[in-house]
Order: structure tokens, then C-alpha cells, then sequence
């Protein structure tokens, strides 16, 4: 048994920490890796490349530029310079203000994106991806000793793999991944994938017997996928569809395909959460724009409430305007410990920053069980928001008639926040192992 992963993003680690807090040590492999993959979980990049553990990244300052450039970075971004004229921008790793080096995307004289500069957690460059007229078409995979050891021709979609002094060539990335799992002799008698594409193909391929499962967290529209309606109406190795989404499965489970290929069920995701909601009238927001949806309005129909507004980098006049309310406190450059300390001390949330959201703030709060509200135009990750708890743009009162509220009556705190969870799919550790059992046995 594997987890095949296209890529490692959000879902896609949601799902290995579950299966971790569940107890279950399940191998994990990774199709495209961009460099900064723990180290439990597997990827041909890191097998034959011969990728280390070291966890050693590269601070933006420390890349390596020509005599006279110059590199200019902000919180979000980096850029090369050769006095006046952009040479390259440099992308981070992560958004909480680390600075660690992503990507170098380097560009030509007449500002078009050239070459791709790829580092890894241990801070060297292990792929280039060359781009002619603005498409990717190449991306080399290095070891060590700087020797490409897989070339990809992205537009072609063949792969050559040298390997032992020996060359391999391979028509697209489906047949590497398939035999790169048989190289590496995973047992793929039961794959689990999240993905209709790349993973869902090494599966059908495999041609061994399997019974292998869908773990599906995308958001439907009216329709099912194309593929997904594939599988259930062909005899494949894909033998089971569990929906990960709870709003999705509440409104597809009554018209799902019934007696065709494939068995569909819920299973929801184990988060941690560190504490319960103590009812306090401390609420926080964390942006790096000064445009947060009707703040005046907000500060001034709710007195009661001491608002912690934070930022990463310095704060606008327009924002520190605020500091007049006596309920407003203001922390602009905030440090990590300074962030800790608001989610700590704070129990409501309010997701109504426009831009980018920071430092998985909807998130961190969800994991904190406090209280999140906000406007349908700011939300930025609505899957661990109560839909009763998601407000237009004009529904000011409604939202601090909602907050004030939950902090009045304890139950109904506890039943907000429990909504919360249930939106999510929050599950229990007995229920995963469950549901997990009963798909390796049938």
C-alpha cells in the first residue's frame, strides 16, 4: 500500500497528517516535488538524484548573483537588479516572512521570463527549467555533484533517466512513475491518490491486481469530472471514491452513481486543535493590505470586543488611523512569537481582509476552535468557516449580532464553533482508523 500524491500541497498534507495522527504509516510518494518534501515522504527526484535529509535552505541574500547586481527583497518577494534594470525575481518558499529561496526565475534583456533556477531544502539548486517565448520546455533534475540525472522535455512529455551509467528513456512521466515504484519495490497492491490526473494514470497502468482509492477533496460543480464518471462506469483498479469535501458530500450523496463500479463514501480529515474557546472578547485579524471590508463599521458596532490587528510588515496611515478606538490595539512588523501570543490569548476571528491571506491564518485559527466570521468577498478559506457565519457585504449587524451572540451563551459558542468543525469534515481518530480498515479489507 502507497500514497501516490501528484503534488504535496495543502490537501495532499492534510491527508498525511491524518493518516499519521491515525496511526497509520502508510509509504508516501510524491510525482512532482518541488524541493522542499519532508523527509518521510518519497519522490523519484529525491530517490535518484540522491537528495540528503539536511534542512539547510538558502536565505535570499546568499544567492549567488554577478559583480555589481544587487538584491532587493520585501516580506512576499525578492528581486535582482543591475542598477535600474530587473534581472530575475525570486520567489519564497513560504509566506511567513522567512525569506528562504523557492525560486530564482531569471530574465532576459527585454524583461521575459529566460530560465528557472529551482532550490531544494538544502539550499542548491537541483532543477532548471529553460523557457523559449514565454513556455516552459525543459527542466533538468541535478545530483550533488551538479550532473543532470533526469531531463524532462516538457512540451514532448519525454523523460530520460540516467541512471548507473545507463540510459532510460521514457514517453511521458506516467510510464517513469510506474517504473520508478516498481524499481523501488512498493508493494502497489492498494494505491490511494487525490487526484483525477498524473496519479490517477499510474494507477490504470499498473496492470498488477490492485483495489486502489480515490481520496476526492476538490470542490464539484454540477456535474461529476469526466474522469471520475470514467472509473464509474469501467472496470478499473480504482475501487472506492471517498469524498473528503462534507458540503460536497451532503449534496452529492443522494445522486451518486449506485450499482455501477465504484463504492463512495466520507471520510473527513483529523486536525489538531490545542484548545477550546474560552468566550473571550478578544478578537484578531492578520492582513498586509489596510483594505479590511467595513473595519469602522465593525470597531464601532461592536465596543465590547478588543481588536488585534496584525501584520508582518508595516502598516499603512490609513490602518493606523485606527489606533483612535480605545478597542483597536495594532501590531504592525508583528513577530511569530507576537502571532502565537494573539492565537492564544484571542477567540474570535475575522476573515474580512481583502489580498492575500498570511501565515494560514483562517486555518490556524479553525485549529485554535475560535469563532471565524466573514464577508463572502473576503473569505479566503471557507472550508473552515460555518456557512451561518459567512455574511454579505452588507450584513454588518447580522455579523456582530452572531459574534455578540456566541460570546452571551456558551452553548451556542459551542455549537458556532462545532459547525465550524463539521464544515471542515473533522473526523476522530477511531473513525479514521475505521473507515481506513474497512477499505484495505474489501
Amino acid at each position: 500500500m502507497i500514497n501516490l500524491f501528484e503534488n504535496l500541497d495543502v490537501a495532499s498534507t492534510d491527508f498525511l497528517r491524518s493518516q499519521l495522527f491515525a496511526g497509520l504509516n502508510i509509504p508516501s510518494v510524491v510525482i512532482h516535488d518541488d524541493g522542499f518534501l519532508p523527509k518521510e515522504v518519497d519522490s523519484p527526484i529525491k530517490f535518484y538524484c540522491k537528495v540528503t535529509d539536511k534542512n539547510t535552505p538558502l536565505y535570499f541574500d546568499k544567492v549567488k548573483i554577478p559583480k555589481f547586481y544587487r538584491i532587493v527583497a520585501t516580506a512576499q518577494k525578492g528581486e535582482i537588479f543591475d542598477l535600474h534594470q530587473k534581472k530575475a525575481d525570486i520567489v519564497f518558499a513560504a509566506t511567513d516572512n522567512n525569506r528562504l529561496v523557492k525560486e530564482v526565475r531569471w530574465l532576459d534583456d527585454k524583461g521575459q521570463l529566460s530560465w528557472i533556477d529551482h532550490y531544494n531544502r538544502e539550499g542548491r539548486i537541483f532543477a532548471k527549467t529553460y523557457v523559449n517565448n514565454g513556455q516552459e520546455v525543459l527542466r533538468k533534475y541535478f545530483d550533488n555533484e551538479g550532473k543532470a540525472v533526469i531531463v524532462h522535455y516538457l512540451v514532448a512529455g519525454d523523460i530520460l533517466l540516467f541512471d548507473d551509467d545507463e540510459t532510460r528513456h521514457f514517453s511521458n512521466l506516467v510510464q517513469f512513475m510506474q517504473y520508478y515504484l516498481r524499481a523501488r519495490h512498493y508493494k502497489v497492491d492498494h494505491i490511494f491518490y487525490n487526484t483525477l490526473n498524473q496519479s490517477m494514470f499510474v494507477s490504470l497502468g499498473m496492470g498488477e491486481k490492485g483495489s486502489d482509492t480515490l481520496f476526492w477533496h476538490e470542490k464539484l460543480g454540477e456535474e461529476l469530472p469526466g474522469n471520475m464518471t470514467y472509473l464509474s462506469k469501467n472496470g478499473t483498479r480504482t475501487k472506492h471514491v471517498v469524498f473528503e469535501n462534507y458540503l460536497d458530500w451532503e449534496k452529492w450523496k443522494n445522486k451518486l452513481p449506485k450499482g455501477g463500479k465504484l463504492d463512495f463514501r466520507f471520510l473527513g480529515m483529523i486536525y489538531p486543535h490545542a484548545r477550546g474557546n474560552k468566550l473571550r472578547p478578544e478578537a484578531v485579524i492578520l492582513t498586509n493590505s489596510d483594505q479590511i471590508e467595513h473595519l469602522q463599521e465593525i470597531v464601532e458596532a461592536l465596543p465590547n470586543i478588543k481588536f488585534h490587528i496584525a501584520a508582518i510588515t508595516e502598516m499603512s496611515a490609513k490602518l493606523l488611523a485606527f489606533d483612535k478606538y480605545n478597542n483597536v490595539h495594532l501590531y504592525p512588523n508583528a513577530t511569530p512569537k507576537r502571532m502565537k501570543d494573539l492565537y492564544q490569548s484571542c477567540d474570535i476571528y475575522f476573515d474580512i481582509n481583502h489580498g492575500n491571506e498570511i501565515l494560514d491564518a483562517v486555518r490556524g485559527a479553525f485549529e485554535q476552535n475560535m469563532l471565524i466570521v466573514g464577508f463572502k468577498n473576503t473569505l479566503h478559506n471557507p472550508n473552515f468557516v460555518s456557512p451561518d457565519s459567512i455574511f454579505e457585504v452588507d450584513q454588518v449587524n447580522d455579523m456582530a449580532h452572531r459574534v455578540n451572540e456566541a460570546l452571551e451563551d456558551a452553548k451556542k459558542m459551542q455549537k458556532f464553533v462545532d459547525d465550524q468543525r463539521l464544515t471542515a469534515g473533522d473526523t476522530t481518530v477511531e473513525n479514521y482508523q475505521k473507515v481506513i480498515g474497512a477499505l484495505n479489507n474489501e
